[in-house]
């Protein structure tokens, strides 16, 4: 035969085995397209070069695949090839450069090793970290972005999202609630600098203080200098306060100073803000450009838990924002509570340090759009405004369509944020060879939920998109190195993710593909990048994932462990994840001392992820936490804690990885005077969150706040208001008629309250209030106790329920019987009960409840259940029998900032010894039960009543009502 003839044998017999394997599936597993392009025949060298086309790389690459379909080229051929050499390509590449290096054979493709990523520059260091501050990716820089945003539409002159609302949320902001309150955190507890080209900070209020301007609102801005050492102006352009930005690039309006560094603070510069109410608010901080910058500019930051020192490089990141972390603030004007302090001091001595604006908190939309702001705030915005704000430079980054298009603009300057942060050689791709702002940027990652849609019960899976070519078609990046890392990137993330949810929630998650596309946010970054399709947030199937916020960490915590594994394969040092928080925490008095203890969490799907110590955070009388104590074991004593104060504590776990989250809070106080002579057990049992309820009947599908509207964790900025059509064959118009799953807009601008996982302090400060000496246990610990030493126990049960999440079984029953028994000894035995929750009486004595619970509900807790849809206001009046004076009070059922809602609190009628102490003033039913001398329940939560004092006298008279002979 001759070579033609040869080379198309081989192809039908590949495309026809490639099509058997499809349909009844084989060793390997082909993507749907896979086939043939081009055989090449070399007779001389016996060898058979197979090249096939793009839908045979949007396949993850193992390194046993590529003989395992050289066999199944010899099998295809019949033997007639085997003594002949197969080389197999797709991409015009070896397959073999497909797998990543992370799992190849003797070390993989040097090629795709970023030959500049080997030194890591810190652009922030804390100073007062009370443990090892160099974890694993201290010095790495990593950029993320959430898609989208509200952006300005020209052709409708109006601001309106990118993305349509459906399932309560939309993709400008759903991508941003994985990003900011998960991912972000997990990376910069790991030792890295985030990156974020959309403001991170949702705190509305904004307080910028500048030099160029005096302070007008009782903010102050103070200069102290020694002769030499004075401050000057700098000679180059700085920030200016701007109310509005039309074309304006608000750092270069002004001015800055300058001083030189000294072995001693012999110049410093404060900035102090009036805050205008209590919160946390981001930091940032802004300096000028200089050629002998230092290294190493000393900031403090005094705010509510203390003050916490930072040394910052102002050899990268001039004239621009930089976030440099987020505190709490009180609400006035404080300088030992609210400043920011930039010194001389240094190591880094005879440089010059710089400084400029100081800003606290994210704000509202500044920018103009033929005459029109945004009117949201700045979190809600697309990039291309935040960029504009943080000074970056208009026709190469961020307005490359010269303000004829928002939409393009957007997202196309994403990328070339990115690029422009890096500079020279890989700047803009406009201009490489662009300075820049200096970011040794290790990778980035474009964060998207639109993987399409099916409108069944299905669930589309997660797709993943790099691009091999740069703009210019080139296969490597402007350093030299292969763009075929960006895949590497992809594939260890997409498999990391993939197997995490598999494990966890759905053992059919689909894998989709890998693709090579030139996607703007794929193709434009001069780093390895990658562009993820998490899921669909068009579907239902997937959205009943994406709307729990267990999902959503788990997958930023999937993310972050493929980023460090990536990142450990081009540096060279071995992975460690960062450990889970801590449970089963208990906070006791012994003596004037307070014991806390409590007990690691292992990730059975991380083994790396084991704790080598701890940090314990004290909260301070201000309501911020302190910068921690180190310890090695599981416990901690607080020596001679000061009586009549509460004492609040929270503990991470630590490893080389970095740090966990922070666990839940837990407290402990006593009275200063003689007080009553009763030691209260507060059991913390309120640790739900979840979902919103959905309903899925024929065609009728969708999130339901009438079932259940769900628990954020901590807070959930990504809720925009109830979906109003749930059906399914409700076709797409307009993104203002989406059709299935279309939802209001009502709370868009507004973040959501959630569990805080804080509620021992409000409830201690009532007991605390009345005379009571109290302390902490979390419903784990004192099940695992199991006993109670104690005369009074306060149950905190919030919004705990039985709830059913999606590929998990029911979950956060109110009182499980375990914890039932342990009580019902516990009232026998003498002691008494206070507990409080939104669905106690649902879980123990509602339609779904048990007899053990219904037993419990009846002859413990004296009551019966009446319904789980009580009031929608929150207004109640106490009854005479229980507070003579008959007072009137309220709970909060709106949503806040502040306090979660209760949108479906419980009635319940007395039986047996029990009586009604309370009643909802929209319709009489009784919201609290008590037994006189053993037991109150009550059908709120108590942490939710409107405000502290009212909450110290409610308290008051349920502990006389207990202690009645």
């Amino acid at each position: 035969m001759t070579d033609k003839q040869v080379a198309d044998w081989v192809m039908s017999a590949m495309d026809n085995a490639i099509s058997i394997c499809l349909d009844d599936g084989c060793d390997i597993a082909f993507d749907p397209g896979t086939a043939v392009d081009t055989v090449l025949i070399d007779r001389g060298a016996r060898r058979v070069s197979v090249e096939f086309n793009a839908a045979m790389a949007q396949r993850a690459f193992r390194p046993g695949d590529e003989p395992a379909i050289q066999g199944i080229v010899y099998r295809a051929t019949g033997g007639g090839l085997s003594d002949w050499q197969v080389a197999l390509r797709a991409l015009d590449m070896p397959i073999s450069v497909l797998v990543p290096n992370a799992f190849a054979q003797e070390g993989g493709n040097p090629a795709k090793r970023w030959p500049s990523a080997t030194q890591g520059r810190p652009l922030t260091t804390s100073l007062d970290q009370p443990w090892k501050a160099d974890a694993l990716l201290s010095g790495r820089h990593i950029a993320v972005w959430p898609s989208h945003g509200w952006y300005y539409e020209e052709r409708l002159d109006r601001w309106e999202w990118q993305r349509a609302r459906l399932f309560q949320t939309v993709e400008d902001l759903l991508p941003m609630s994985f990003i900011v309150p998960y991912l972000a955190p997990m990376l910069e507890n790991a030792g890295a600098y985030v990156h974020m080209p959309r403001e991170r900070d949702v705190q509305k209020q904004e307080v910028v203080i500048d030099g160029d301007v005096p302070p007008m609102d009782g903010s102050r801005y103070l200069e102290i200098g020694e002769l030499s050492y004075a401050w000057k102006e700098g000679a180059q352009a700085g920030f200016a306060p701007l109310n509005v930005l039309r074309d304006e690039n608000p750092f270069r309006q002004g001015t800055y100073r300058i001083s030189r560094t000294d072995s001693i603070a012999s110049a410093s510069i404060s900035w102090t803000p009036l805050i205008p109410e209590d919160g946390e608010y981001a930091v940032y901080v802004s300096w000028g450009q200089e050629e002998n910058a230092t290294s190493d500019a000393r900031y403090t930051v005094h705010h509510a838990g203390g003050s916490s020192s930072i040394s910052v490089d102002q050899g990268m990141m001039a004239q621009t924002w930089v976030y440099v972390g987020t505190w709490r603030f009180n609400a006035g004007v404080d300088p030992a509570k609210a400043q920011v302090e930039l010194t001389n001091e240094s190591w880094d001595i005879g440089k010059v340090v710089s400084a400029d604006a100081v800003r606290f908190g994210g704000g509202m939309g500044s920018v103009e759009r033929n005459g029109q702001v945004s009117g949201r705030p700045r979190f809600t915005e697309g990039a291309r405004y935040w960029m504009q704000y943080a000074g970056l430079p208009a026709a190469m980054v961020y307005n490359v369509t010269e303000s004829s298009n928002d939409y393009i603009d957007d997202y196309r300057s994403r990328a070339e944020w990115v690029n422009y942060l890096r500079g020279a050689p890989l700047g803009p791709n406009k201009n490489r060879s662009e300075k820049g702002l200096g970011v040794p940027i290790d990778l980035s990652l474009a964060f998207h939920t639109d993987a399409g849609v099916t409108g069944t019960e299905e669930t589309i899976g997660t797709l993943m998109i790099y691009s091999s070519t740069g703009t210019e078609g080139e296969r490597e990046f402007p350093s030299g190195f292969s763009r075929f890392a960006s895949r590497d990137l992809g594939d260890l993330m997409q498999t990391t993710i993939v197997s995490d949810i598999r494990a966890k929630y759905d053992s059919t998650w689909t894998r989709r593909a890998i693709w090579d596309r030139d996607y703007s946010e794929a193709v434009r970054p001069n780093v390895p990048g990658v562009l993820l399709e998490l899921l669909s947030h068009q579907n239902f199937a997937d959205m009943r994932f994406a709307l729990d916020p267990r999902f959503r960490f788990d997958v930023a915590r999937s993310v972050y462990k493929s980023m460090v594994h990536f990142l450990a394969d081009q540096n060279g040092f071995d992975p460690v994840i960062q450990p889970l928080a801590p449970d089963h925490l208990a906070a006791q008095w012994d003596g004037e001392d307070i014991v806390l203890t409590w007990a690691s969490v292992e990730d059975p799907l991380e083994e790396s992820a084991t704790p080598q110590g701890y940090v314990v955070y004290t909260r301070t009388p201000d309501g911020g936490y302190d910068s921690g104590q180190f310890v090695s074991t599981n416990r901690f004593v607080s020596e001679k804690a000061p009586a009549g104060a509460v004492h609040a504590f929270r503990v991470s776990a630590v490893n080389s990885g970095g740090e966990s989250f922070p666990s839940e809070t837990v407290a402990a106080g006593r009275p200063s005077g003689t007080g009553r002579d009763i030691d209260a057990l507060i059991v913390a049992g309120f640790d739900r969150v979840s979902a919103p309820g959905s309903v899925n009947y024929g065609a009728f599908r969708g999130f339901a706040g009438f079932v259940d509207e769900g628990v954020p964790d901590r807070y959930d900025l990504s809720f925009i208001g109830e979906q109003y059509d749930f059906n399914s064959d409700s076709p797409w118009l307009d993104d203002d008629s989406p059709g299935h799953g279309a939802s209001w807009s009502t709370w868009e601008t507004h973040v959501q309250a959630g569990n805080t996982f804080d509620y021992p302090i409000s409830h201690g400060e009532a007991l605390l209030a009345t005379g009571v000496r109290f302390s902490t246990m979390s419903d784990e610990a004192l099940l695992e106790r199991g006993s109670i030493e104690a005369d009074m126990i306060d149950l905190i049960l919030g919004e705990e329920k039985r709830t059913e999440g999606p590929g998990r079984l029911d979950q956060f029953e109110a009182i499980p019987t375990p914890l039932q028994v342990l009580l019902r000894a516990f009232s026998t035995a003498g002691g008494d009960l206070l507990i409080t929750g939104a669905h106690v009486a649902t879980d123990l004595a509602g339609p779904q409840a048990d007899n053990t619970g219904r037993s419990f509900a009846a002859d413990v807790l004296g009551m019966q259940w009446r319904t789980d849809r009580a009031a929608q206001r929150g207004d109640v009046h106490v009854l005479s029998a229980f507070v003579p004076e008959e007072p009137s009070f309220s709970f909060n059922t709106g949503l806040s900032p502040l306090i979660y809602r209760v949108e479906h609190p419980d009635a319940m009628d007395p039986v047996s010894s029990g009586e009604s102490l309370i009643r909802y003033s929209d319709n009489n039913m009784s919201a609290a039960v008590g037994v006189p001398g053993r037991s109150v329940v009550m059908g709120f939560p108590f942490e939710t009543v409107s405000s502290d004092s009212i909450r110290a006298l409610l308290m008051g008279a349920i502990l006389d009502y207990l202690n009645q002979p």
